[in-house]
Order: structure tokens, then sequence, then C-alpha cells
């Protein structure tokens, strides 16, 4: 594969942390909050691998069920005890000079990652791809299009398991009849309730060719209701005989402190036929007998979840959006013991800590958003995005800590990151961390709290030197006599290059307008998709006397772009037929 060929300027790079935080603060006003259980028990504490132990599953014949594990009778205390990290400002490891990989930029908005041997990862993006990267020679293919937005992955016995939302985003359409993968409000409007009973998000599996290649579908869960893109059948993991999935409760939790609304709307559902046992839970089914068994429940929305080497499945909950956040609502990360209510619609707050009969968790986040939980010998990494703490320190936008076993006090291991981290995958000693602006940047866990942006950006820089000198420019514009810029198109991106660039031209505004190959592709009536205007900083960067941006395009076959400056405008047309 030729240099021109490998992953280069194929990811969109996030916003400033600054950006990031106001943009995802405002995004995140749709999570919902977290509360009481009126049971007043708590489950037990029993590991995936006594749960196991307990259900002593013998061979499971074709056409069987499996053997449900059970909790034990005794309640043995909670392991382990919440400590400092409940509420603690992370602390900084001290750096260790180690020289790292260049990030990895194999494009698209990546919602879901996993390991399919030493050297191959598969990657989910929310376009429908699932795509093999070799991460030692950067080669990438496709291996399979056309899904509704995966959302996890995971390979057992030679089969990928991938969970999507299948006819969960055509339930919500725009005027022309297209698929709108947007959130469908709460509501007691019977339509709507109606609407929901017909979501079907599903998990799929596809046997494992010898090159990577999949083939063979087939639905192995389906039925579960979705509301819409995010609360959902989320992040998949396997124990080597288990799959585990984070199922999303379809309702976000609303501003009702008892969650009658809640209760109410699951009686409809089920009244209109629709499957209620999945919403808000993890849950796991064995291969080859697909029918899942619910594990634990009381959960809001967890994404990425992992088992630890002490046999215990971790994940971050969802509980509190941005703007709650900081008023006392909790985000927490879980040990989930088999059987354990983890307090959906309310989990409690700072000041009361956790509702009466609800499994505590291990400690709370000063944040929002948490995105996934990756857990190894050296403790529970969470992604999530870093807000104002207890004790008035800004936050650092999307960040990574990693959570000791002992005390589970959270020690800051990278910041700042270029967009929201959607996995973290481990390979010789490193992270990987995927993230949703199509990056995947590498770092050294013991060699202090690495910036992820200036990583990124430092990448972007010398990858565009690359093309720039291999490549010529689509478009060569000169707006004044002190501001010229040229235009890349590469690997269905734009890449915006200023030179030399001053504070002028960060703050200069461009238009995109997109004329698909197939006019279906357009939204409306229109002649063309106006992508909006925007401003060079918000998809750019200014390092020494140069400016860059790279700034996404549309998932459809494109004919031709035109760009250029918004205010006063000068431009041009780039044709790809």
């Amino acid at each position: 594969m030729s240099e021109l060929s490998a992953p280069l300027l194929i990811a969109r790079p996030g916003r400033r942390a600054a950006l990031a935080l106001a943009t995802v603060a405002a995004l995140l006003t749709v999570l919902g909050l977290a509360c009481a259980n009126e049971t007043g028990v708590t489950p037990p504490p029993t590991t995936i691998l006594e749960a196991q132990a307990m259900a002593t599953p013998g061979p499971v014949k074709a056409g069987a069920t499996p053997d449900r594990a059970t909790p034990a009778a005794t309640l043995p205390p909670l392991p382990p005890t919440p400590g400092p990290g409940f509420g603690a400002a992370a602390a900084t490891p001290q750096p260790i000079a180690q020289p790292l990989p260049e990030p990895l930029r194999p494009g698209g908005q990546l919602t879901a990652a996993t390991w399919l041997d030493a050297d191959r990862m598969y990657l989910a993006d929310y376009a429908g791809n699932l795509r093999l990267l070799n991460v030692a020679t950067g080669e990438i293919t496709t291996a399979l299009a056309g899904l509704s937005i995966p959302q996890g992955l995971t390979v057992l016995a030679g089969r990928l398991y991938v969970s999507e939302m299948g006819n969960a985003c055509a339930l919500n359409p725009t005027a022309k009849g297209k698929a709108l993968c947007k959130p469908l409000v709460e509501s007691s409007d019977p339509e709507k309730i109606a609407r929901f009973a017909q979501s079907s998000a599903r998990i799929l599996s596809y046997r494992i060719g010898a090159d990577g290649e999949l083939d063979d579908q087939q639905i192995v869960v389906d039925g579960i209701l979705s509301n819409g893109r995010e609360h959902s059948p989320n992040g998949l993991t396997n124990d080597g005989e288990w799959i585990y999935v984070s199922i999303g409760h379809p309702f976000y939790g609303g501003p009702n402190p008892q969650g009658n609304f809640i209760t109410a709307a699951a009686a409809d559902l089920a009244a209109a036929g629709a499957r209620t046992d999945l919403m808000g839970v993890i849950a796991r089914f064995r291969p080859g007998y697909p029918e899942p068994e619910v594990y634990a429940s009381g959960f809001r929305n967890i994404y990425g979840i992992s088992i630890g080497p002490d046999g215990i499945l971790y994940g971050a909950d969802n509980d509190a959006p941005a703007g709650l956040a900081t008023q006392g609502q909790l985000e927490e990360l879980n040990a989930i013991v088999q059987g354990g209510f983890y307090g959906f619609p309310f989990w409690g707050s700072y000041e009361a800590g956790p509702a009466a009969g609800v499994t505590e968790p291990v400690a709370v986040l000063q944040g929002a958003a948490s995105t996934f939980a990756y857990a190894n010998e050296q403790g529970v990494y969470v992604a999530y995005l870093s807000l104002a703490d207890s004790s008035g320190a800004g936050g650092e936008g999307f960040v990574v800590d990693r959570f000791d076993y002992e005390t589970f006090t959270p020690t800051r291991i990278a910041r700042n990151a270029p967009g929201y981290i959607t996995a973290i995958l481990e390979r010789e000693g490193l992270l990987y961390l995927a993230t949703f602006s199509g990056t995947i940047i590498v770092v050294d866990p013991e060699q202090g709290a690495v910036e992820l942006m200036e990583r990124h950006e430092a990448g972007i820089a010398a990858a565009a030197d690359r093309v720039i000198a291999q490549q010529e420019p689509n478009l060569s514009i000169s707006h004044t006599l002190s501001v010229s810029y040229k235009v890349y198109w590469h690997n269905g991106e734009l890449l915006y290059v200023q030179d030399p660039c001053g504070p002028e031209g960060m703050a200069m505004w461009f238009y995109r307008h997109i004329v698909p190959v197939n006019p279906e592709d357009l939204p409306d009536e229109r002649s063309f998709d106006n992508q909006g205007d925007f401003r060079f900083d918000e998809y750019g960067f200014r390092r020494g006397d140069r400016c860059f941006a790279l700034v996404p395009l549309p998932a459809y076959e494109i004919r031709e772009i035109s760009t250029g400056h918004a205010l006063k405008p000068r431009g041009g047309i780039i044709r790809l037929e």
C-alpha cells in the first residue's frame, strides 16, 4: 500500500476542549437522572465467575434452554467498598519518556472497536460500516456496510457479534420519509407509545473468514426497545462462554422523581406487545442459545463494559447530563454483580448518597457522558466528559481516568481528546483510544496525563505534509493579499491549509455545498446539500505559521463540492466524477 493510501488525514479533528465542553453540554441535556428503588433489598455481589460456578451449567444440547445462573443465598459484603474515588479529584502519574506510535486515522465517526488478533481490530462507525484495521501496517479494508449505527463489537468462537439499531431510526422519519436517528420524545401519547413498541434494535453475528471477511449473518437477539440512537443495545464483551450486552433504558428518566411515567409507559408498551424485560439492563446469552437473561438491572445508559481480572463486570452509567452533574447528580462507575439493582431512574445524590435498596457504585465521576470502561490488571479505565469538580477546578474535556481496585481513587491518564472516546483497547501495554472524531490515539498509561488534542493535531500536521508533498490541491484560492488557502479532497474529507496563517486566518468562515450522485440523498427538495458555514477554528488548529482544518463530508456518494470563504464569497468547485 502506498504512502498516500495509508490512513492519512481521514479523521475529523474534534473541537478544542472549550468547544467540546460547550457542544456536549448542549447535547447532553437529553440525558436523564437516577433514583430510588422501592424494594429495599440489596442484591448479592455475585461475580461473573462465581455466578457461573453456582449455576454449574452442563453441556447444552441443541434446542435446549441454557441453565440460568442464580444468586447466592447469603449476602457477602459488596466488593470493594467505595473509597476516595467517591468524588476525589484525579491525581497525575509521573511522566516516563517513551516514544509512541503516531495516531491512526481510519476516519469515520467511530462507535466501537474490538481486536480480531494481535495486529488487527474491527472498527464500527456511525455510517454503518464495519472495517478491519491493521495497526502494524495501517492497512484498512471494509468488511461490511449497511448496518444501522453499530454500537458494540466482540469476537467469540470465530464469529463477530454486533449490536445495532435495527429499525429504530426508521421510526422517526423526516418529511420525505427518510430515517432520522433522533431520540423519540417521552410522552404518554398513545401514538408515540405505539411507535416505541415497534422498535426492534438487535444483536447480529457474522462468521469471520481467514482474512477477516464477514458473512453468514445471523440475528441473535431482536425486539430490543430503542429510543433511537442513544438508549439502545450498546457495548458488548464476553468471558469466553457468555456474551454480555449493556442495554440503555428507552426512556430518559425525565423530572419525575418517582419514575411514575416510566412505569406507566412500560405497562402501555407491554400491552402493545413490546418486549419490556430488556430495558436498562445488562443481559447475557451463550452462542447458539441466544435467548438472553437479565444479569443486572436499574441502569439508565451504560455504553462500553469490560470484565476485570477479578471476574467482575465493570461499566459507567450515564446518570447525569452535563447540566445536572454540577448540581449533585451522579454519574457512577459500577462493579456489576448478578442480580444487582442500580437505581434507575434516580440513583441518589452527592448529599444524600445512594437511595434505599440500590447497589452502591465503587466510584462517582466528576463529570458526565461516560462512554467506555475498560478493566485490566492495573485498574478500571473510564472515559468521560470532565466538568468542574467539587473543588471548583475546571474540566478538561474528554478524559480517561484509571481507578485502582484497592480504593478506586482516580488517576488522570489522558485529557482533552478530539472527540468523545468510544472504545479503549490494549496492545503491548499501550492503550488505543478510539474517538468519535475518527482518530485512534495511542497512549502509555504510565507516561502521565497525555494531552490527546496535542497528539491529534501533531499527527494531522505530519500527515498533511505527506499529502501536500504527493498530491496537488483541488482548489487554490487567494482571499486577500495576506490570506490564501488550498483545499485537498482526500479519502472523503476536506483538508484546508492556510500557509502562512495568522490569527485572522483562524477566524475565517467557510461554506460547504455538496451535490450527491443520487438526488434522493438530498434533504428536503434542495438542489444541493448545504452543510452549513463553519469557522476555521471549529475544525482547525494553528501550528507555527500554518493553519489546518479537516472537515467531514456526508457518507453518501458525492458528485461535486463547492467551498470557499463565506463572508466575501471566493471559492471554487471540486468535481469528483
